[in-house]
């Protein structure tokens, strides 16, 4: 398998149809991560943040991705007023989920009110201008506060879906789509929404996988195709070589394998971390084939409407019963 070959240069290429991905100039000032939801944002983005030139965004900021946000703001769905108001309340400081979130947890109070004042003050004569600089004075002293910091990585989930905004305030950004297994991935979700808000069902939860894919896929046409990258988390995962692994990843976002990240890889990243194949515990082998097969369906239905992780997908399923298969771990088109 591509994990025991000698050098980087001799394994197997892990991206797609081997497509060579070239190494970007430097890193983006904004690295935008996204995924369903409990697909292995978190995990990805604390991986990038290991190399000294990418510093972390440590919370889902939200206010450029929800419907609220940016999106609507942009769209005139949502008045000034409203985003201020928003932007002041739940994603300052909001409660979710037994616990309070938001940007208070690592903002400054006095640098968050200038920059809302600023950004309130001057919204109206030039929107995504000043939609830009928000976002910018609120977070980009994360790359500052590191000697060769460059940019930085943001990992709200809705990244990728709401890339028709986000690549018009943020033209030099770079986009990473990260899949999981829709069954463990909805499984997750399901077990974290305790019934409370859909999915509320395990079979609930394929269709909202599949949903969410389908509206990430969207979102992803309107980037570049250079600035997008697609990847599993599941078939990264089954490299044991963290140069091989990882060399794609860090040339499309112009950065360097360098040692932590794969101290990082080798030391916290694995298949029992990910917690792969949770979708089948506590279940009996009848549900587990209904879930599968509803899986199929849905899986089908991505790959009929061409959508780019899709090839990954199947990948992972296929490994079930064909476990030599090599692991393809990104979707890369040059344009």
């Amino acid at each position: 398998m591509s994990e025991e070959v000698g050098t980087p240069a001799e394994a197997r290429s892990p991206v797609l149809g081997d497509v060579e991905v070239p190494r970007g100039d430097d890193v983006a000032p904004v690295t935008f991560v996204g995924g369903t939801g409990r697909s292995g944002t978190h995990v990805l983005a604390q991986l990038l943040s290991r190399n000294e030139r990418m510093a972390l965004v440590p919370v889902e900021v939200r206010f450029h991705t929800d419907a609220d946000g940016f999106p609507g703001l942009l769209a005139g769905e949502v008045s000034l007023a409203q985003f201020m108001k928003r932007l002041r309340g739940y994603w300052w400081k909001g409660f979710q989920t037994r616990r309070f979130r938001g940007m208070y947890r690592f903002v400054e109070p006095e640098r968050f009110e200038l920059a809302a004042a600023r950004f309130e003050a001057s919204f109206e004569a030039e929107r995504e201008l000043a939609c830009r600089r928000l976002f910018i004075d609120l977070l980009s002293f994360r790359a500052d506060e590191r000697e060769d910091g460059r940019g930085i990585i943001e990992q709200s989930c809705d990244t990728v879906a709401q890339a028709e905004t986000l690549i018009r305030i943020f033209p030099d950004a770079r986009f990473i789509h990260v899949v999981r297994d829709g069954r463990d991935a909805s499984a997750s979700r399901v077990a974290q929404t305790r019934g409370l808000v859909r999915p509320r069902t395990r079979a609930d939860g394929i269709v909202w996988w599949r949903e969410r894919i389908e509206a990430i896929e969207a979102g992803a046409n309107a980037i570049p195709p250079a600035q997008l990258l697609t990847m599993s988390l599941d078939e990264l995962l089954r490299y044991k070589r963290s140069r091989v692994a990882l060399r794609p990843l860090f040339r499309f976002c112009g950065a360097h394998v360098s040692k932590a990240p794969r101290r990082y890889f080798n030391n916290r990243m694995s298949h029992a971390e990910a917690n792969a194949e949770r979708w089948r515990k506590g279940i009996s082998e009848a549900k587990a084939a209904r879930l599968d097969a509803l899986y199929l369906e849905a899986l089908a239905e991505l790959e009929s409407s061409g959508a780019r992780c899709a090839p990954l997908l199947r990948r992972t399923h296929e490994r079930a019963t064909n476990p030599e298969l090599d692991a393809l771990v990104y979707v890369y088109d040059p344009g």
